[in-house]
C-alpha cells in the first residue's frame, strides 16, 4: 500500500470478492443493491446470508463480530435460542388470520405494565409506521395541523419528518432560528410548512420557537436521545424543561422511542430520565429482530381511535384518528417480541449490556486516546458511536466538525479486519448484546486500534 496516499479499502476488497459479484448482481434489480439506502456503503456493502449469537457471515463465508445488531433490535443477541422456538410455536399454532389474536393482546398488556406513561397501545409494524399514527392521532385530539422536532431528529420514513434531518448549514440556516428542509427530493413543499425545527439542548431557543407556534402545534415529537445524530444526549435538565412547557401550552409531548425504548431500561429512556411523556413510539429492541412496533399513551388520547358513534358509521369515521394496517400485531412478531420481553426480565440483562456497553465505549476512548487520534466517543448505557472529532457533541450542528471521510475509512478499515462498528454514517450508532462476550470486547477493541492507526496519519492537523 501507498503510505502516502492509502487505500482503506483495498484489504476490504481482499477479502469480499463474492461480496462485490453479488453486489453486481443485487443492483440489477433493486437501487444501490440493498433493501434500504443506509445498508450501502463505498465500495460496496456486505452481503450476509447467516446470522448466530455476537456474528453474522456473508456470502463469502468471512465471519464479522457484530455491533450493528440490525442496527438496534437484537438486544439478545443473533437468534436467540428462546426467541427462535416461540417463533417456531406460533408459526405452527396459527400465523396471520387478520382477527386479534390472543398473543398481540398478551403483548401489551406486558407493554402497558412495564412502561407506566402508556395507558393503552397499538402495534404496528416499523417504527415509521408508529410515529406516522401518533402524530395522527394527536392531532386529533388537539385539533391543530403542525408538529414540532428538533433539527437532526429522523423519527421515521415519512413526508412529516423526513424534515430537517440532514441539510447543509447554509440551507439549516440560523441556529437560534432553524429553518426546516426537506431531506430528500419528493416531498410537497406543503408539508415543510406543518413542521417547525428547534435546536436541541438549547432551552431559550427552543422556548421562544414553541411559544410562538404554540396555537398551531399539535405535538412536539423528540428521541430523548438523539441517536440520529450518533449519540447526542439531553442537557441541564432539558427534558425536565420541555415537559413543563409542553404542559404549559396544552402541547401534546411524544417521545420518540424507537431506539431507546426497551434499550435503556425496561420503562426506556423515560424510566432512565424520570420523565412521563403523553405519548410513545416503540419499536427495534422490543421486536428482537421481527417486525414489530407501536405507540401508545394516555387513555384519552388514545380513544381519539375509537369511532365516537358506531350507528352512523360515515359521521363517526371522519371525527375518528384512524388506525389500521394488515399485518399489525402480526402473531408470529408477537411472539417473538413477547418472549423477548420475557428473557429481558428473567434475566439480568440491562445490567449486562450495560455493563459491556461501558467495556467497549470507554475502551474504545481509551484507544483513541492511545493512538492520539483526533476523536471521542458518546455513549449512554448499550448504545453510542465514535466520532472523529475534538469538540464535545452538546448540539446536533457540532457533527458538521466531525471528519466523515476518516469515519467511513475506519469503519472499513475494522470490516476487513472482521469487526462491524455499526454502519458508515457518525449519525448512526452502534450496540452491546446480551450476546457479547468480555473477551469479543477485547478483540474488537484490538481490531479497533489498529483500524485508528491505518487512517490516523493520513489525517494529522
Amino acid at each position: 500500500m501507498d503510505l502516502d496516499n492509502p487505500d482503506h479499502k483495498e484489504l476490504y476488497r481482499e477479502r469480499t470478492q463474492g461480496n462485490k459479484e453479488f453486489f453486481e448482481r443485487a443492483k440489477k434489480v433493486t437501487p444501490l443493491g440493498v433493501e434500504s439506502n443506509v445498508r450501502h456503503f463505498d465500495p460496496y456493502p456486505i452481503y450476509v446470508n447467516r446470522a448466530e449469537g455476537s456474528y453474522v457471515y456473508d456470502v463469502d463465508g468471512n465471519e464479522y463480530l457484530d455491533f450493528l445488531m440490525a442496527l438496534g433490535p437484537k438486544i439478545l443477541g443473533h437468534n436467540h435460542p428462546a426467541v427462535t422456538e416461540a417463533v417456531k410455536e406460533q408459526a405452527e399454532r396459527a400465523d396471520l388470520t387478520a382477527t386479534p389474536q390472543v398473543i398481540s393482546i398478551e403483548l401489551m398488556e406486558k407493554i402497558v405494565d412495564w412502561v407506566p406513561s402508556i395507558e393503552k397501545v397499538r402495534l404496528t409494524n416499523s417504527g415509521s409506521e408508529a410515529t406516522m399514527h401518533a402524530l395522527r392521532v394527536a392531532r386529533s385530539y388537539t385539533g391543530n395541523d403542525k408538529i414540532a422536532k428538533p433539527e437532526g431528529g429522523y423519527g421515521g420514513a415519512h413526508d412529516y419528518l423526513l424534515q430537517s434531518v440532514l441539510a447543509d448549514e447554509d440551507a439549516l440556516g440560523d441556529e437560534k432560528r432553524p429553518n426546516t428542509v426537506s431531506y430528500g427530493s419528493g416531498i410537497p413543499d406543503q408539508i415543510s410548512d406543518l413542521t417547525v425545527a428547534f435546536p436541541f439542548n438549547d432551552k431559550e431557543a427552543t422556548e421562544e420557537i414553541l411559544r410562538e407556534h404554540a396555537d398551531d402545534l399539535a405535538a412536539v415529537i423528540i428521541e430523548p436521545v438523539m441517536f440520529s445524530a450518533g449519540c447526542l444526549k439531553p442537557q441541564d435538565g432539558y427534558h425536565e424543561f420541555l415537559r413543563d412547557l409542553t404542559d404549559e401550552l396544552d402541547i401534546v409531548l411524544i417521545w420518540d422511542e424507537v431506539m431507546t425504548g426497551f434499550r435503556l431500561a425496561p420503562g426506556g429512556a423515560q424510566e432512565r430520565f424520570g420523565i412521563e411523556p403523553d405519548m410513545t413510539t416503540f419499536a427495534k429492541a422490543v421486536g428482537g429482530g421481527y417486525q414489530m412496533a407501536g405507540f401508545g399513551g394516555t387513555a384519552d388520547i388514545m380513544n381519539e381511535i375509537i369511532p365516537p358513534d358506531e350507528s352512523n358509521a360515515q359521521e363517526s369515521w371522519q371525527t375518528t384518528a384512524f388506525h389500521g394496517g394488515t399485518y399489525n400485531g402480526h402473531p408470529v412478531s408477537a411472539a417473538a417480541s413477547l418472549k423477548t420481553l420475557e428473557v429481558l426480565e428473567e434475566e439480568d440483562v440491562y445490567a449486562d449490556i450495560d455493563r459491556k456497553g461501558e467495556l467497549l465505549f470507554d475502551g474504545l476512548q481509551d484507544v483513541i486516546d492511545d493512538v492520539g487520534i483526533p476523536a471521542h466517543v458518546e455513549y449512554i448505557g448499550s448504545a453510542g458511536q465514535v466520532l472523529m472529532m475534538d469538540d464535545d457533541l452538546d448540539g446536533f450542528r457540532d457533527l458538521f466538525g466531525a471528519n466523515g471521510d476518516q469515519f467511513n475509512d475506519w469503519f472499513v478499515e475494522a470490516a476487513a479486519r472482521g469487526v462491524l462498528f455499526g454502519i458508515p454514517p457518525q449519525g448512526e450508532r452502534f450496540f452491546t448484546a446480551y450476546s457479547h462476550t468480555e473477551d469479543e470486547i477485547e478483540r474488537a477493541l484490538e481490531v479497533a486500534e489498529d483500524a485508528f492507526k491505518a487512517v490516523d496519519h493520513e489525517y494529522d492537523q
